[in-house]
This record gives structure tokens, C-alpha cells and sequence, in this order.
């Protein structure tokens, strides 16, 4: 916080330094037309405000193209990432119904054993 307040008191202190050395001078500037008599400090700052808004309409328009190539991108791997999981779940639902299957037999088999036993015990009486 106070490292900001000295680099901004030190950038004030600069321009106030510089219009103030430059504020008399003038020259000739041509801009599809002649103009004379013009400031030195009213040139430096229309061509400091001139590369502001250049650089500020370059960053967004790259961000405009980097955030639709860049919006395909999450949802390719987003709707992988659903495919991969519906997979996982049909292989553990395939699991599951396969240990359910296996446990029915098994229990069958002992039913059917149980059975067996209590009608030969029926037998033997």
C-alpha cells in the first residue's frame, strides 16, 4: 500500500516536471492536415491515450479468440469426462449384478440343500 502511494507520488511528481519543462514548446504536426503551434505535452498525451486504447481493443480481441477456442475445448473434455463415468457406473452395475446373480445361486444352492437334508431327515424318520 504505501509502495503504490510512492510510485504514484513519483509519477505525479514526473508529469508535473515534464509539462512544466514543455508547456512553451511547440511544433508542427501533421495529421492528414497541417497543424501548427501545437503543444509538445498535448502531442505526448493524445499519442499515450491513442496506444492505451490500441493495446486495451488488442487484449480483448484476443481474448474474444481465445475464449471461443477455448470454450469447444472444456466442454470436449467435460462431455468425455461424463462418458468415462457413465462407463466406470455400467461396469460396477454390470459387477453388482453379477455378485447379486452369483449370491442368488449360492443361496439357491442352499435352499435346495436345505430342502434336501430336511426331506431325507423326513426319510430316516
Amino acid at each position: 500500500m504505501i509502495v503504490s502511494l510512492i510510485l504514484l507520488i513519483l509519477v505525479v511528481v514526473f508529469l508535473a516536471f515534464f509539462i512544466g519543462s514543455n508547456i512553451s514548446n511547440s511544433c508542427t504536426f501533421w495529421f492528414f492536415k497541417t497543424y501548427t503551434n501545437v503543444p509538445v505535452v498535448t502531442l505526448v498525451f493524445i499519442a499515450f491515450a491513442a496506444g492505451v486504447i490500441i493495446a486495451l481493443l488488442v487484449i480483448l480481441i484476443a481474448k474474444l479468440k481465445t475464449s471461443s477456442s477455448d470454450g469447444k475445448i472444456p466442454v470436449k473434455s467435460k462431455n468425455k469426462e461424463i462418458k468415462d463415468e457413465i462407463k466406470n457406473l455400467k461396469e460396477k452395475n454390470k459387477k453388482s449384478i453379477f455378485q447379486k446373480k452369483k449370491s442368488a445361486q449360492k443361496e439357491e444352492k442352499n435352499q435346495t440343500t436345505k430342502n434336501a437334508d430336511t426331506l431325507e431327515k423326513k426319510n430316516n424318520e
